[in-house]
């Protein structure tokens, strides 16, 4: 296969998730935020973000500027890379239906915001996180790019990095004891199973 069928692949699944993403973003937005946590820093993490994740991946399927980091990756791994892509959809979809009006792109509590531990958070904490994991690394192998893969991990590693230990603080200043429970019985974004 050609790297027009990759490129087109990878487009189509990338149109789907902003589809998804725009939809949860608008019914999100409906609801106020309690708490911001460094609401300026988050959108400098987010941003830097969406470049590893959209800019750079769009910059290497329509332009030739980044073909210097085309790296040879076998195309039974890209098909599996793809595959991969596409069932992360899935988690995607599932993360934001279990969250409903808590989700927000940066780090804030909702008014009336509930501690989610039904669906898919009923065994991992971030899903959303383990899904965005997934989507660097399958997208470099898919575009079969260097700079997309490397610069991906690190964009998306350093906002995990960053974020993780402030979210669970910001979530266990809102809820106390139950989050320390909950993380207790989940994994942060693998699944923890636990004998009660």
């Amino acid at each position: 296969m050609d790297d027009l069928f990759w490129n087109a692949a990878y487009l189509i699944i990338v149109l789907v998730w902003f589809g998804i993403r725009g939809y949860y973003r608008h019914k999100a937005l409906q609801h106020d935020a309690k708490e911001n946590v460094r609401p300026g820093f988050e959108s400098v993490l987010v941003l830097l973000n969406m470049t590893g994740m959209i800019v750079l991946p769009l910059v290497a399927v329509i332009t030739p500027f980044l073909d210097a980091f085309i790296i040879p990756v076998p195309e039974p791994v890209r098909f599996i890379a793809l595959l991969i892509f596409a069932l992360n959809i899935w988690l995607f979809v599932a993360a934001h239906r279990a969250l409903g009006k808590n989700w927000s792109m940066i780090l804030e509590i909702k008014e009336g915001h509930n501690l989610v531990k039904n669906g898919i958070y009923r065994r991992v904490r971030h899903p959303m996180y383990a899904h965005f994991w997934i989507w660097v690394i399958a997208q470099g192998f898919i575009l079969a790019n260097g700079f997309v893969l490397v610069f991906g991990i690190i964009a998306w590693g350093l906002l995990y990095l960053l974020r993780v230990p402030k979210e669970e603080e910001m979530m266990i200043a809102e809820f106390g004891d139950e989050y320390r429970e909950y993380m207790r019985v989940t994994g942060r974004v693998i699944p923890k199973f636990v004998k009660n």
